[in-house]
């Protein structure tokens, strides 16, 4: 395992408060300001600017964040690893997008662990762009996402297709017709509710638009969400109307909660993929990847 001080400079990178740093490791204050202190020494480099109670990394912090990110996980996952090749029980860490995470891979992964005991699966959801990243890092052993990613640097399997409708209260004259015109979404001047730059929704749904001519940003109309169910909650008291996953809003639209249309200009689709990287979770990999493509039913 790597020496805590790694750990400690990573906490307080994050928080920029030697305090709150200690807080979240359980730690007295001035052990963490003395870790850090003997790890600066050691490198020979500050490497964070005090000022006052906050903290900012030097160019040099900068830098040793992004290869203490990736020696973390590479201990952690080193540490795992051996006590599988030692335990009954074998762990694995998954990450998922938000559509892949919130409505696909949770039933999967519990059948999984149903029909073969001996298996943990620990399941982290964020947006396309962290899961990516995280997983060069080898944070995960496996991920599933619905957005563009690396095709050169990571391995992958298709797992389904999936389509983004346009939705909203049932209430909204758009939804009685089954298609909606770009020009007609436009002339509404209704908020969109999208999600964060860096989601597998929000490409699709921007290239969607480029596309076709769409400008929504230059109307100062789109308000940004991390969450799915934030963003559903909002359109259920009839507020804005969104670009999401069919998945996402199956429940609702069987309720009767929230309405959904095609775009006329066409369909808005993309596919859902498993990517890995060559590790040694291989074996497990290819296993639970060709569990879920016999397994998953739409």
């Amino acid at each position: 395992m790597l020496d805590a001080k790694w750990k400690i400079f990573q906490m307080a990178a994050a928080t920029c408060n030697f305090t709150q740093t200690a807080a979240a490791l359980g730690m007295s204050q001035p052990n963490v300001t003395g870790q850090i202190r003997k790890l600066e020494q050691e490198l020979g480099v500050a490497l964070f600017i005090r000022d006052g109670r906050q903290l900012r990394l030097t160019r040099p912090g900068r830098v040793l964040l992004l290869e203490a990110e990736s020696l973390l996980a590479l201990s952690e996952n080193a540490v795992r690893m051996a006590r599988n090749a030692a335990a009954d029980v074998l762990s694995f860490q998954l990450g998922a997008t938000m559509t892949a995470g919130g409505y696909v891979l949770p039933p999967l992964a519990a059948e999984f662990m149903r029909e073969h005991a001996n298996r943990r699966i620990h399941l982290c959801i964020a947006n396309t762009e962290e899961i990516s990243d995280k997983l060069k890092k080898r944070f995960f052993d496996l991920a599933l996402v619905e957005g563009a990613f690396d095709r050169e640097l990571f391995l992958s399997r298709t797992l389904l297709a999936d389509e983004l409708l346009l939705a909203g209260s049932p209430r909204l004259p758009f939804f009685r017709g089954g298609k909606v015109e770009l020009a007609e979404l436009a002339k509404s001047n209704l908020p969109l509710l999208l999600r964060e730059k860096g989601s597998g929704t929000r490409f699709y749904t921007d290239r969607f638009f480029r596309e076709h001519g769409f400008r929504p940003e230059r109307s100062g109309r789109i308000l940004e969400l991390n969450s799915p169910d934030a963003i559903k909650s909002m359109l259920r008291t009839g507020f804005g109307v969104t670009v999401i996953s069919e998945l996402a809003v199956r429940d609702e639209l069987k309720a009767g909660t929230l309405a959904a249309a095609r775009f006329a200009e066409g369909e808005v689709r993309r596919e859902m993929n498993f990517i890995y990287l060559p590790n040694d979770s291989l074996k497990f990999n290819e296993e639970f990847i060709a569990y879920c493509r016999r397994k998953y039913r739409p």
